[in-house]
């Protein structure tokens, strides 16, 4: 039984690993410490041609200097920028090309300025569930090996 949960635990690891990249993608608008009730939230979606392409068109009318060729690659990124005369800020999420650097330093103009931004390539990174999802799987596995290692120690 206990290697059956290994095994299972094992399983669920790997089909993860296998899957193509997940990324949350959307825009989303906070004006001061209040999010809007009338937009909608940004969403999971595995990363393709038409979700690296969509961002990449968004994140052109701010930053123009992130435009690359498309690739088979991709990574997710998280870019925040505000307002500067009211803290009213846009968050924007989703997939890019690997070879596209988002983050390539701060930018500011004389309306707005870059608050925060990050770029990863694991499944879902750029949300804050994902470091909960990891921290899930691991304990499995390390349970499972842990049953496993006394079953064998016990026999």
């Amino acid at each position: 039984m206990k290697l059956a949960i290994f095994s299972a635990c094992l399983l669920v690891s790997l089909l993860q690993a296998t899957q193509a990249l997940r990324c949350m993608q959307g825009l989303e608008f906070v004006s001061g410490n209040e999010k809007k009730q009338d937009e909608k939230a940004p969403e999971f979606t595995e990363c393709g041609f038409a979700a690296a392409t969509a961002s990449a068109a968004q994140l052109a009318l701010i930053k123009p200097g992130t435009i690359s060729l498309p690739s088979t690659d991709y990574k997710c990124f998280h870019l925040r920028y505000e307002e500067t005369k009211t803290n009213a800020a846009t968050i924007l999420k989703g997939c890019i090309y690997k070879n596209q650097d988002v983050c390539d330093g701060k930018f500011q103009s004389n309306s707005v300025h870059e608050a925060f931004c990050s770029q990863c390539s694991q499944d879902e990174c750029n949300s804050a569930m994902r470091f909960a999802f990891d921290w899930k799987i691991l304990g499995l596995t390390i349970f499972a090996l842990v049953s496993y290692l006394m079953h064998v120690s016990a026999t």
